[in-house]
């Protein structure tokens, strides 16, 4: 069986010397194989072939190495979200049940542990999953998509096409391990002779500082939400002509679009479920009038139902749902397509063909729901909200959906008594799944049919915010007075009233908005205030007291 260590194995033979990561020192093809190699003989003595190995690492490089070392190994590498609670957590390592865990030490050096994993691990049962991923849930519960061997190396090569990546080429690596995309940064290059550069993880997060990393990288390839792309346009990013930017995970829409376009050498539109593998379509973005999903990629085959819906087919599918037969039967059942009987996989997105006949994306048939390149299962987030002894209901509605920039997650609950929910939530749930905020009523509005009247929540929802946005401003704060600068940037950022101890992000804060906090706050204090340093300290005590007793402020 071909994996893709042995499609990097064969690019090694051929450039054993060229470039293949650059990090805070610069990694060569043969010093990448000599890392993963030794790490897949450890991995190799200590499991059998087709067992499930846990990856626990913060570094892109250690990632690259640790995904390569279980692959030669003969096993499916299960990348772990660090962002994840421990409860989630728990979950997702009792669900996959790996027989050994490769927890990192230092870049590219990692400790074999099985302690403290489930007892008795799965059976070695899975020769032919080249990785795990686990995605959100509606019943609560998150469900472990499987990808082969086969379907990866394909979807890799196909990628290289289309968009298309070539030798000597690099790109950023900066999506999480537990994001299929990193394999698009982090596998894709060493498939064909390119290269990836690690952005470190406080460069990311600030995108003044990103885009002095862009701009001395120089990368022919730079991956991102449009949430992101958000953000970095917002802080007057002036672009990379020489790079070519993929948007995916969310609707890119014309006026990003607009803005990205004279800002980079070619602008992509790329679309993939995590169980289409990777990305499944690709489009060349020419102008921000149309946009559409473009082309699928070699391999993938589209077609749309009646109710609009979209089903990919081709051989480039997941295999399925880990320890989930009934969901995998119905969600990759087996129909009739242009190219015959084929399996094919619901996407649940909704689509509608354009005037040329290029497939424009609609949305969701369904709760699912994306929010700065997270997938979301609204039920997932209800479920959890509802196992708290305390509420006996609960709604979850996307707040300004159709405003990327402010979207975000409400929950409705019916409680019995006072709880802290947010804190309930922040050991379950990554912080992508928290509610912005929480209300609670004595009973949920239901429609004649006995459901809950979600539309009529969400038209409460929206009226309540058009007020909010309607009352009066207060003044704003008298020069020289840090605390009430701070604290003015702070509701004039979240649009809500703040206290001292608001916390920006419990209150809402994202990717986009604190992009808009560290401009007020540097314009106010007439000097740069660092997104780390927000970040450590998020509400306006912390920042204000920080921001005194370092003499920031000029």
């Amino acid at each position: 069986m071909e994996t893709v260590w042995n499609v990097v194995q064969a690019q090694v033979e051929r450039t054993p010397e060229a470039v293949a990561a650059r990090t805070a020192r610069t990694y060569t093809y043969r010093d990448v194989a000599a890392l993963a190699g030794d790490l897949g003989e450890r991995i190799a003595a200590k499991v059998r072939p087709g067992s499930v190995v846990a990856l626990d690492a913060s570094s892109r490089f250690s990632g690259a190495v640790g995904i390569l070392a279980v692959n030669a190994a003969g096993c499916a590498v299960l990348p772990l979200d660090r962002q994840s609670p421990p409860a989630r957590r728990a979950r997702v390592l009792d669900d996959a049940r790996p027989a050994l865990l490769l927890r990192e030490l230092a870049e590219g050096e990692f400790a074999l542990e099985g302690n403290g994993l489930p007892s008795p691990p799965r059976e070695p049962d899975l020769g032919g999953i080249a990785y795990i991923l686990y995605t959100s849930g509606s019943t609560g519960q998150p469900k472990g998509v499987m990808v082969g061997h086969e379907a990866l190396i394909d979807r890799l090569a196909a990628l290289a096409e289309r968009p298309g990546l070539a030798a000597g080429e690099s790109v950023l690596a900066m999506a999480a391990l537990s994001f299929d995309i990193s394999l698009v940064e982090l596998i894709l290059p060493l498939t064909v002779g390119a290269s990836f550069t690690v952005v470190p993880e406080e460069t990311r997060a600030d995108p003044l500082t990103f885009a002095e990393l862009v701009a001395g990288a120089a990368p022919d390839v730079v991956q991102a939400t449009p949430s992101f792309w958000r953000m970095l346009t917002a802080s007057g990013w002036t672009g990379a002509p020489g790079s070519r930017l993929w948007t995916g995970g969310e609707t890119l829409t014309p006026s990003l679009a607009r803005e990205l376009l004279p800002r980079c050498g070619e602008l992509w539109n790329v679309y993939g479920p995590t169980e289409g593998v990777l990305w499944s379509t690709a489009a060349r973005v020419e102008s921000a009038e149309r946009i559409s999903l473009g082309e699928p990629v070699a391999g993938v085959g589209l077609l749309a139902e009646e109710s609009g819906e979209l089903l990919l087919y081709g051989e480039g599918l997941a295999h399925g749902y880990l320890n989930l037969e009934e969901l995998t039967a119905e969600r990759f059942a087996h129909g009739d397509t242009p190219d015959g009987r084929r399996r094919v996989y619901r996407t649940g997105d909704r689509v509608r063909r354009g005037p040329d006949g290029a497939l424009e994306f609609l949305g969701r048939l369904d709760s699912q729901v994306k929010l700065r390149g997270h997938r979301i299962e609204l039920g997932e987030v209800e479920a959890v909200l509802e196992e708290h002894p305390e509420v006996s209901q609960a709604v979850v509605l996307v707040r300004d959906a159709d405003r990327p920039d402010t979207a975000a997650l409400v929950a409705f609950v019916v409680q019995h008594a006072e709880a802290d929910l947010q804190g309930w939530l922040k050991d379950r749930l990554p912080p992508s799944h928290h509610p912005a905020r929480i209300t609670a009523l004595p009973v949920l509005p239901r429609t004649t049919t006995g459901k809950v009247d979600r539309v009529g929540l969400a038209a409460g929802l929206a009226a309540g915010d058009q007020a909010e946005q309607a009352a009066e401003a207060p003044a704003a704060a008298p020069p020289g007075d840090i605390r009430a600068l701070v604290a003015e940037a702070w509701r004039q950022t979240l649009a809500a009233d703040v206290d001292e101890d608001t916390n920006f992000f419990d209150a809402g804060g994202n990717s986009v908005l604190l992009t808009v906090l560290q401009k007020r706050l540097t314009d106010g204090l007439g000097t740069r205030v660092p997104i780390k340093e927000i970040f450590r300290y998020p509400t306006v005590a912390s920042l204000t007291d920080h921001l005194v007793r370092t003499e920031t402020p000029k």
